[in-house]
């Protein structure tokens, strides 16, 4: 029953917020300014509210220590609000300075770093492991020392992966709601809280009924900037990074689309994309900006189907 309540809450909690905070946004006229090296056809939304993940992430929070405040629980909740703090400080200076960009890249890994290492340092504490999971064999892959290096690189990942896929209407929002679907039944299966999760959901979905096409205001990089950096925090702190790959597919392709345009071009002089991250690439194939993003909820559905399936046929 509890658990109905957390996603319930968070769900009533957004959505009665982001109204207020959406008029806010409008009546002193702060939104988005779209950066010029982006498809043309997105000047149109040069203006629109952001910033909807300083409303929306909080409730989910909130939501989330009413009912759980374990020590795991507090971690995540603490680590995700650490990196909405990098997308708040991110945003208020592209709102308030009306710039495109807020925080250099540099800037920004360096805080999520850095937040990602406070993290492995206080879940050592309740979990001292090296090893990660394999996916579907139950092998625990031991790293040795290697592996705080590399568990800090991807939990900084998975918050940039979840920021690049955020540039559609609904895009990153839709996708990280059908992957916490898989999220929550990995979670059921392997015993892990589903509290956050839960809650988490409740605020994505109430989100979306704004930030669906024509979008009426946007995430921003302080919601996700949060959401990768929990998903990432959850594969860290029970040493799953493997399995959270696979159950966050989308964000993922599109992190490794951006990696592969910026090596080519510097490598080769040569773009394989049209322009990255990939859901540009097919908006300038000529798809319409709603087919690219369902295209890309369809295509995250069937890998949630997949993952779904694939778990509970090893358990059967």
């Amino acid at each position: 029953m509890n658990y109905f309540l957390e996603f319930s809450l968070a769900f009533i909690l957004t959505v009665s917020m982001l109204f207020p905070f959406l008029t806010f946004m409008r009546k002193i006229k702060v939104g988005q300014h779209i950066r010029p090296e982006g498809p043309n056809m997105h000047n149109y939304k040069e203006g629109t509210p952001t910033m909807a993940g300083a409303i929306f992430i909080p409730m989910a929070v909130i939501a989330t220590l009413i009912f759980d405040r374990s020590y795991p629980m507090l971690i995540l909740a603490i680590s995700t609000m650490g990196f909405w703090a990098v997308g708040l400080a991110d945003g208020l200076i592209q709102t308030l300075l009306h710039r495109a960009k807020g925080l250099t890249g540099l800037q920004k890994l360096s805080f999520q770093i850095l937040i990602a290492l406070i993290a492995y340092i206080f879940i050592q504490r309740i979990n001292p492991h090296l090893y990660t999971f394999i996916p579907f064999t139950g092998i625990e892959w031991n790293l040795g020392y290697l592996y705080p290096v590399l568990s800090i690189i991807f939990v900084a990942g998975m918050s940039n992966a979840s920021n690049l896929t955020d540039g559609l209407d609904g895009l990153a929002g839709g996708t990280y709601l059908i992957s916490s679907i898989g999220l929550l039944v990995f979670s059921i299966i392997k015993g892990l809280p589903l509290t956050m999760t839960l809650a988490l959901m409740g605020g994505v979905l109430a989100f979306l009924f704004y930030n669906v096409k024509p979008a009426k205001i946007f995430m921003g990089d302080i919601g996700s900037l949060a959401l990768g950096g929990y998903v990432g925090i959850v594969g860290m702190l029970y040493g799953y990074e493997l399995w959270m790959i696979l159950l966050f597919p989308i964000f993922v392709i599109e992190a490794l689309s951006v990696t592969m345009q910026v090596t080519s071009f510097k490598l080769f002089k040569k773009r394989i994309f049209k322009m990255s991250p990939i859901h540009h690439h097919f908006e300038l194939s000529g798809y319409s900006e709603l087919q690219v993003t369902i295209g890309f909820w369809i295509s995250q559905a069937i890998f949630t189907f997949i993952m779904v399936g694939g778990i509970l046929w090893i358990l059967r």
